[in-house]
């Protein structure tokens, strides 16, 4: 079909109006490639800088109009705490009278908003209000598509997740036609089934790449050769800055095991004595990976629950990283506000992980909910790209993608 309107719109210069396309691709003449079979996507462009840029706007402008003014709307996102983790990734000023479908956000600060929305303005909306089912929804279909580990059942979900928020969508705006991207998304279950998770294809490392290049960009006389040499210049000091150590740490000082409050638990999974020296530490960086005291880590999952536990000390030894934490008590997943809802115990006990045995390697930061009322905190399930085991061990076990 896509062959036959490539023919016929050579003829009638109206039918490219009809059919979607102007001209034939080049591309199509390669031996062993064609558009039509290509199952690759990128949910950074199609996501974060079209579908939830256009529905969070649309949300906080319905917020605006039935709730609080657009001074408190701007002021919870403004003042709203993000937590360690997303300090350099919070939303800047935002732009919701100005017509256009986005927030002027770039792809992390949009993803940072989406998050953390629910939190931000959880307390003012009821559980049933169809505006709030809709970036529910979103956020399902988030969770899902920005995993980096699938099964075949869960992109059955997904489609049955993405025909609803598309459903939802034209029925609280009749009059807004949904955008090309809301289309791609459409694909994204035969997408996964057929080349893995689209994570892995998305274009966000590219453009970090090309951000290097549009801030670099000062003299415009001969633009290739200025571009050229900075690049060559930053690749040559990186290289030469390069280190092999897998681990970066912070400050921190030499002391023996019962010196420390936990040293019988961290000799027992060291297989040491007490009297044994080690490295404690504010913070460390692993493969990449930066815990730092009072972050949050997945320790384990019990009974289909995933236990968290507070950072409390950080301990090396033989370049083996150690986190000390004491367990907070997860009370539920709160389908409202899209995060687990837990509770630091009176005497919680602490346990001693190995870096390497922790269920997901990414920290997270404890929030609270705002304008809550209540002792809890709240742990977001999307902080990061997502929890990379934990569709599969919270939503069953299946035939992984």
């Amino acid at each position: 079909m896509h062959s036959d309107h490539c023919q016929t719109i050579q003829s009638n210069s109206t039918l490219p109006h009809v059919y979607g396309v102007k001209h034939a691709c080049l591309l199509n003449s390669l031996q062993y490639f064609n558009t039509t079979d290509t199952f690759s996507v990128d949910i950074m462009h199609d996501i974060l800088e079209g579908v939830a840029q256009l529905e969070v706007k649309r949300v906080l402008q319905y917020i605006q109009a039935n709730f609080v003014t657009a001074k408190d709307v701007y002021g919870r996102v403004h003042s709203f705490n993000y937590g360690y983790t997303e300090r350099r990734n919070h939303p800047p000023a935002l732009k919701l009278d100005d017509g256009s479908n986005d927030l002027c956000l770039n792809a992390i600060q949009s993803w940072c908003l989406l998050c953390n929305l629910t939190l931000i303005f959880g307390d003012l909306v009821q559980k049933d209000d169809k505006y709030w089912q809709l970036l529910w929804l979103l956020l399902q279909i988030v969770n899902i598509v920005f995993s980096p580990i699938l099964t075949e059942g869960m992109t059955i979900y997904l489609t049955h997740l993405i025909a609803e928020h598309h459903r939802l969508f034209m029925y609280l705006f009749p009059d807004r036609n949904i955008l090309p991207k809301h289309h791609f998304m459409i694909h994204y279950p035969c997408c996964i089934r057929n080349i893995g998770p689209i994570l892995h294809s998305w274009c966000m490392r590219y453009e970090a790449k090309h951000n290097f290049f549009k801030k670099q960009l000062k003299s415009f006389k001969n633009v290739t050769m200025t571009l050229t040499k900075k690049h060559q210049n930053d690749m040559a000091y990186n290289w030469e800055m390069f280190s092999q150590d897998r681990l970066a740490i912070g400050p921190g000082k030499m002391s023996r095991l019962n010196e420390l409050k936990e040293s019988h638990e961290i000799a027992a999974k060291l297989n040491v004595s007490v009297h044994t020296n080690v490295l404690s530490v504010k913070w460390v960086k692993h493969h990449g990976t930066e815990y730092h005291l009072d972050l949050v880590i997945c320790g384990e999952v019990v009974i289909e629950m995933p236990v968290f536990y507070i950072i409390k000390a950080i301990v090396l030894k033989e370049e083996n990283v150690f986190l000390v934490g004491s367990a907070l008590e997860t009370l539920c997943f709160d389908d409202h506000l899209h995060a687990f809802k837990v509770v630091l115990k009176q005497s919680p006990p602490c346990k001693v992980f190995h870096v390497n045995d922790i269920m997901y390697h990414k920290p997270f930061d404890l929030l609270m909910s705002y304008g809550a009322r209540d002792s809890f905190d709240y742990i977001l399930l999307l902080l990061d790209n997502s929890l990379s085991q934990g569709w599969d061990l919270w939503f069953g076990h299946n035939k992984h993608i």
